[in-house]
């Protein structure tokens, strides 16, 4: 394990080579919270550095917006003469892209990242002007603020209540290779505002009585922060995995809490969340599966499901991890998240005992690695619940017993006939077949109890003295105890290979489902291909596409529906909002299925806020469904409802409905909000 995290990741390697290749440009984003923080003087000045050190720099589009201080650093840098574009009657300038290639400076300037360029320049957007001059090896400075990123929009919409219609794809900032924020304190650019810096006095007023209040700046304070340290969290790790660093770098706060099927996990899981609070840590509750298991059961399922509930009510990312070693797997993932801290429930019984069972904790506790590992007793008071842990019980299937008396037996005939051409003490190893079809069929006791029955068979019938139980040949001893030992071991072996595939097809059936479904979603047709073309909408071509919307809202609903069955075997219905903000049922998995006026005012709930609710829930548990929302980015679209007790969903349960809901948001977006 040790030499496979040495080793480079060659994806990682390929981009950190991709982010060297000296043929493109380098890109430098000056990211603000709010406008008048100055994004602009800053690259200006910026611009000012790299003409002393030489560097050919222009100025390929700046708007100063009437700043005496912004127009004061123009002076002293060659700024390019815009394109003139002549459009209805106004002509408009916009950046000279074939111009500033075939001037080929080493810089360029660009302001307002999220520019809509006027009809008729070379790209709709400014973005895609930064694009082609980056791939001519041309460096590009630009601008812009944190709520002109798509994945922002949301939810500046509900800080400021103003959607900014000019936006940028996320994956341009990935692009940037360097990231500036230009952070000021709030009063400083109230300050600015008041004195006019920023707008007119006029504007300013209106500005600050809307857009610059102090909350709405704070909290996009906040969000560009964060947004940026995401970014940089993705770099430190890709550099990582480009260099076979072992983790973790001390860069910023990652916790983990280990969680297992046990009475103790939501204790667990308070206390991490209390260490993840206390230290600012993003933080994951994650589960390992054991290779061969599918699912656990019974009071064991309800302890893992009631934990997880928990972890994600509190905000803590869920994983779930493969593997036959436990503590592999964990240090695995922390050391691929860069993780600082392993939150692990201390063992009711001692170290010294957990070390010899070779049990997660004590691997955990020896392994050689830089993390804070963090032992958690259960509380004393819980230890009175000890009976009510979860035991596996053997359970008797005389039938079982019964069938591998008979393969015995028929091997014993076999065994019989071959007895005249084969040395006796050689069809002992034959019974391997009846120890090997009984562990394949029933499962390990009664391969054990075949173990045991071939051994007497065998001694009875075809050892010497015969018919009796006792051996006078030493070597036939040796040869019995070898078939023991070795019967033995094939039953355990082959019960570890079966569950194993097992397993390997439950997971793979989700895969294919996954597989399925989206190639289901890519056939149908998308919104703006069938309006492609359509300047003006008459009653006809409403009509037509009212009935579209019909079709293909019925048709995303039914698909819902099919995937819904083969994950979760229960009634399930699907609804998506109208117009008017209500809801219009779209598919019922069952056509006796009942929605009482309860059911359907948690589900209007679950539209409002966007959160599970219902059974199983913390929010309105008394009824028998749970409804789980359909989200396009961060508005609720729709609402998917299940006959069944939310916390019993096992965590690949819960993935996959989530899967199911993203997968079909995007193509129902734009059909809902005609």
């Amino acid at each position: 394990m040790e030499n496979e995290t040495q080793r480079p990741d060659p994806d990682a390697l390929l981009r950190e080579v991709q982010r060297q290749d000296s043929k493109k440009g380098r890109l430098k984003i000056f990211l603000g919270y709010a406008p008048g923080v100055g994004k602009t003087y800053a690259m200006l000045n910026d611009a000012h550095v790299l003409k002393k050190r030489g560097i050919d720099v222009i100025v390929g589009f700046v708007e100063t917006h009437g700043r005496t201080e912004t127009e004061a650093l123009l002076v002293g840098l060659e700024l390019f003469p815009r394109r003139a574009i002549d459009y209805k009657g106004i002509v408009l300038g916009e950046m000279d892209i074939a111009g500033i290639i075939a001037r080929r400076p080493a810089a360029v300037l660009v302001d307002e990242l999220a520019h809509t360029n006027v009809t008729g320049s070379s790209h709709p957007k400014r973005y895609q002007d930064i694009e082609e001059l980056l791939e001519n090896g041309i460096d590009v400075h630009t601008t812009v603020n944190i709520q002109h990123f798509e994945s922002m929009n949301d939810s500046v919409a509900r800080i400021t209540g103003v959607r900014m219609q000019e936006t940028v794809p996320d994956t341009f900032f990935e692009l940037a290779d360097e990231v500036q924020a230009i952070d000021i304190p709030w009063e400083e650019l109230n300050q600015r505002l008041k004195e006019g810096k920023v707008y007119i006095p006029e504007r300013a007023r209106h500005a600050v009585a809307n857009f610059f209040q102090r909350g709405n700046l704070f909290a996009l304070r906040e969000l560009m922060l964060t947004f940026v340290a995401r970014k940089m969290d993705s770099e430190l790790l890709n550099y990582m995995k480009a260099k076979a660093i072992a983790g973790p770098w001390p860069a910023a706060e990652k916790l983990i809490v280990c969680v297992g099927a046990s009475p103790y996990a939501k204790q667990l899981i308070r206390k991490a969340y209390t260490i993840a609070k206390n230290t600012h840590a993003e933080w994951y509750a994650v589960y390992v599966l054991p290779a061969g298991v599918t699912e656990p059961s019974g009071k064991e399922k309800l302890f893992l499901t009631d934990a997880l509930n928990l972890a994600e009510e509190l905000g803590a990312k869920i994983v779930t991890l493969y593997g036959r070693n436990i503590a592999e797997e964990i240090l695995r993932y922390a050391r691929e998240q860069n993780v600082t801290r392993i939150v692990i429930g201390k063992p009711l019984r001692s170290l010294l005992t957990e070390y010899f069972k070779g049990s997660p904790v004590s691997r955990l506790l020896y392994a050689r690695s830089e993390f804070e590992l963090h032992l958690i007793p259960p509380v004393e008071e819980k230890r009175e619940n000890k009976t009510d842990l979860p035991r596996r019980k053997m359970s008797l299937q005389p039938l079982d017993y019964l069938l591998t008396v008979a393969i015995v037996s028929l091997v014993t005939i076999v065994n019989a006939g071959l007895e005249l051409f084969i040395e006796p003490s050689s069809l002992v190893y034959l019974y391997l077949i009846a120890i090997i079809s009984s562990a394949l069929l029933f499962g390990i006791w009664p391969s054990v109890f075949a173990s045991f029955l071939s051994l007497l068979v065998f001694d009875f019938l075809f050892t010497e003295p015969r018919y009796s139980l006792t051996m006078h040949d030493p070597r036939e001893i040796i040869n019995i105890l070898v078939f023991l030992f070795t019967a033995i071991i094939v039953g355990q072996l082959v019960k570890v290979v079966k569950k194993q595939n097992l397993a390997l097809q439950f997971r793979l059936q989700r895969g294919t489902l996954v597989e399925e479904m989206s190639k289901e979603i890519l056939t149908l047709p998308p919104l703006e291909q069938l309006v492609e073309g359509l300047a003006f909408f008459s009653k006809e071509t409403m009509s037509t596409l009212t009935f579209l919307r019909t079709t293909i809202l019925g048709d995303i609903s039914n698909l819902i529906i099919k995937y819904l069955q083969r994950v979760i075997a229960a009634p399930s219905f699907v609804f998506f909002k109208e117009k008017d903000g209500n809801m219009q049922l779209w598919a019922k998995s069952d056509g006796d299925v009942e929605i009482s006026a309860n059911d359907l005012a948690v589900a209007r709930l679950t539209l409002t806020q966007g959160k599970i609710a219902g059974a199983g829930t913390e929010t309105l548990t008394s009824i028998s469904y749970f409804f789980f929302p359909i989200k396009f980015q961060e508005e609720t679209i729709g609402v998917i409802g299940i006959r069944d007790n939310y916390r019993n969903l096992l965590p690949e349960q819960r993935q996959i409905l989530g899967t199911i809901s993203n997968m079909t948001s995007l193509t129902a977006a734009r059909w809902v909000k005609i």
